[in-house]
């Protein structure tokens, strides 16, 4: 009897430590970790908006000066888009949208754990973990539902135009202006970044999503990408920025010669670069 008991509670224990260590490894490739989802955003005029969680302020990144834009509700904010005057914040509790570049806030979508937004072209998409994907056509005044594949709802990040979104399961492709998706077979899952038409993955590969060919790897898993940068865990690739340093978020805004970067590090400060990567300058520190 004894050793009956002591081997159901081996196997407990056992059991305990995988669901653990699966946890564990869920959660690295997901929204979690303070310092490591940095909520950033590009900004009209070569600027780069911030969400600083510790100040609960929306920070407005311009010129290598940085300058309070407005107050945040307080909450664990996972994500940021910018559109005109419409901004949108993905947090732990809700979907937070803002109509006058950040003065006011509402809580649009309560009660849900939002991981990734979106907007371009007039459409908002707003992606809750494990639970689904919504979609706004009037300037994120009101939402609904789409239409996903069930269970591919784990969001790591949404994009629209071309509308595309990056799940632990692979990525999902939306013909109709985000109402309703379809899962890519051709691609692999674990996708974690998404830039025009290319989606990078936690293992470090770079895919075209229209042919689904791989243009590159990195010897990193990859957090963020942006016109001509790979944000990784071990530095920003091909420039070599921030080598071994783990960046987790980098946006671009501007055309041209005029094309402004803005890295997040993990738990670290804003940079910013106006040499496509060669130099970077300390911009903010959260």
């Amino acid at each position: 009897m004894f050793y009956s008991a002591f081997l159901r509670a081996v196997a407990i224990a056992v059991a305990v430590a995988l669901t653990f260590g699966a946890v564990l490894l869920r959660e690295r490739t997901s929204p979690s970790g303070e310092g490591f989802w940095t909520a950033i955003a590009p900004a009209p005029a070569g600027g780069a908006y911030l969400a600083d969680e510790q100040r609960r302020e929306l920070v407005l990144m311009r010129d290598g000066r940085a300058s309070a834009a407005g107050h945040l509700p307080q909450a664990i904010y996972r994500g940021l888009a910018a559109y005109g005057r419409t901004l949108l914040l993905a947090t732990e509790s809700g979907l937070y949208v803002s109509t006058d570049r950040g003065q006011g806030w509402r809580n649009a979508i309560p009660g849900r754990r939002f991981t990734a937004v979106a907007m371009a072209d007039g459409v908002g998409l707003a992606g809750a973990w494990a639970e689904g994907l919504w979609r706004s056509e009037d300037g994120g005044l009101t939402w609904q539902s789409a239409q996903v594949p069930r269970g591919d709802t784990e969001f790591e990040a949404v994009q629209a135009a071309p509308f595309l979104a990056a799940t632990l399961l692979g990525v999902l492709q939306s013909d109709d202006r985000g109402q309703t998706w379809r899962h890519l077979d051709n691609l692999p899952d674990r996708a974690t970044a998404l830039y025009g038409g290319y989606v990078g993955d936690w293992r470090g590969d770079v895919y075209q999503v229209a042919d689904a060919s791989r243009l590159d790897r990195y010897r990193a898993g990859i957090w963020s990408m942006t016109f001509g940068m790979v944000a990784t865990t071990s530095g920003i690739y091909p420039v070599g920025a921030f080598r071994g340093r783990e960046v987790t978020r980098v946006v671009s805004t501007g055309e041209g010669a005029l094309v402004v970067h803005y890295a997040a590090l993990a738990r670290g400060g804003i940079y910013r670069s106006v040499d496509r990567g060669l130099h970077w300058s300390l911009v903010y520190q959260p």
